[in-house]
């Protein structure tokens, strides 16, 4: 029997490119909304309610595009065995995970590269509790303003704590300009008194921290000969989601920085547009260069700071 046609049917990688561009479009940058949410004391990114695990990748940015102030999210059954239950009408957040294929036979012929078991992007949908009865959530913690341009602790502690991080050039009075050098693996920023306030310092700091994992010694990744390439457009997505994603972990608010702007909204939008795998890679990339800075994954700091022991396979990206 023929199998119906699935050539119309659109991929995991166009649903979720999709929904991150009808964000950009409502003027919403998924990776930037989080830094002044309210945040609960496990942590500022969203989390399986039942497990206590932080979802990870480009999960992270489809659970924050959505309308929710709670970061606990779980599935039906979840919801079920909590004793709890989804309110009539409400509807479910779908988000993605990598599934390993079953081996295929041995076949002699093939190299350790071709052998390697490929993997699949699949989905399932989740709730966030704010849709949910009968479910006991923790108390949300109200964002308090960042500090002024003087020194904020966690964040010099995630950047002095990163052992392998670049030579950093931080100070110079005539430096105009934030950018990291990958020849002589350097991050070069204005000084500190010229920004208008902590957070935009720190997340312009932290985006070229990003940038310098792609370092050969580190993370290796490719970077773009100059603006506008593909590489560079690839790149620069990368070091947006990954200073976010520090942003976040450090706790500093800062709704909408400069770069919130009508070309900047467009310009992603078109790349995206181009692209549907991109926003999911790019997530992913984002992700490894957020743990290689701090030292350790996002299981390693959920596991220190929840209190449940139930397992869930990792939702990766």
């Amino acid at each position: 029997m023929k199998k119906p046609s699935t050539s119309n049917r659109p991929s995991i990688y166009q649903t979720v490119t999709d929904r991150i561009i009808s964000s950009l479009k409502a003027g919403v940058i998924p990776w930037e909304k989080p830094w002044a949410s309210p945040r609960f004391t496990g942590g500022p990114f969203p989390r399986n309610f039942s497990t206590g695990k932080p979802y990870r990748g480009i999960n992270i940015l489809l659970l924050w595009s959505c309308d929710y102030s709670s970061p606990f999210w779980l599935t039906f059954k979840q919801a079920q065995e909590l004793q709890g239950r989804i309110r009539k009408g409400e509807r479910g957040t779908p988000i993605v995970f990598f599934k390993q294929l079953p081996h295929a036979e041995k076949d002699n012929t093939k190299t350790d590269e071709d052998e390697r078991t490929p993997f699949v992007l699949c989905h399932y949908t989740v709730f966030n509790v704010e849709q949910c009865d009968g479910l006991t959530v923790p108390e949300m913690v109200q964002p308090t303003a960042a500090p002024e341009i003087h020194e904020d602790e966690t964040c010099e502690a995630i950047v002095s704590g990163w052992q392998s991080r670049p030579a950093l050039h931080l100070t110079s009075p005539t430096e105009c300009r934030a950018y990291y050098r990958p020849r002589t693996d350097s991050v070069h920023m204005p000084a500190r008194s010229r920004f208008v306030d902590a957070a935009h310092y720190y997340s312009t700091l932290f985006h070229e921290l990003v940038h310098s994992t792609g370092h050969e010694s580190r993370l290796n990744r490719t970077f773009g000969d100059h603006f506008g390439d593909e590489l560079y457009s690839k790149e620069e997505l990368v070091a947006e989601m990954g200073a976010a994603f520090l942003c976040a972990i450090a706790g500093i608010a800062n709704e909408h920085t400069d770069s919130n702007t009508t070309a900047y909204l467009q310009n992603w939008i078109s790349k995206l547009e181009e692209d549907n795998r991109l926003i999911v890679h790019a997530a992913a990339n984002a992700q490894r260069a957020a743990d290689c800075i701090l030292g350790e994954t996002f299981e390693d700091r959920a596991e220190a700071e929840s209190t449940t022991t139930a397992e869930l396979a990792e939702v990766a990206a």
